[in-house]
């Protein structure tokens, strides 16, 4: 099984629990977005390098945002995310994580185009490695048919990783 979609409530710790699973991890690679101190922030699991994605202050910024419902994003930081993550893919990995394929990607935006180099990569059963992504439970039927992933194993805890 190539594709897993780690699927869970909102707030309900998806994040977190990836967090803790990929230290314990060899040859990872992608992003996640933990929530510190109140704001979203991009964490490259390869660098372990952290940089901030939600914009707290809008008054006061000039650099483009991306807008999901009450949260402001940067544009650039999508964009830096989306080069980590086609970098990775470039290197085949054990695991390439992306936190998380929501609504905004299913517009298009956000994580839309390394998700997508990623399924098409990853559908393929002979693939070396797997794709992890995180989805919404209300959203995953959604994602999967969306960006046409074939043959994907749905899970909701950490165990069932192997």
């Amino acid at each position: 099984m190539s594709i897993y979609i780690f699927c869970g409530p909102v707030h309900s710790g998806k994040t977190s629990r990836i967090l803790q699973w990929c230290a314990q991890q060899k040859n990872i690679a992608g992003v996640l977005m933990p929530d510190i101190d109140g704001s979203r922030k991009i964490l490259d699991l390869e660098t372990k390098i952290l940089f901030d994605i939600e914009c707290t202050d809008t008054a006061h910024t000039t650099e483009p945002l991306t807008v999901v419902g009450r949260f402001y994003f940067f544009t650039a930081a999508f964009e830096k995310a989306n080069a980590i993550i086609i970098q990775a893919l470039a290197k085949k990995p054990g695991w390439l994580v992306i936190d998380e394929a929501g609504k905004l990607e299913l517009e298009g935006k956000g994580f839309f185009p390394s998700i997508e180099k990623a399924v098409s990569f990853y559908n393929d059963d002979k693939t070396p490695g797997h794709l992890l992504l995180t989805v919404r439970e209300n959203l995953c039927d959604e994602v999967i048919t969306f960006f046409n992933i074939q043959n994907c194993r749905v899970i909701h805890n950490t165990a069932a990783l192997t």
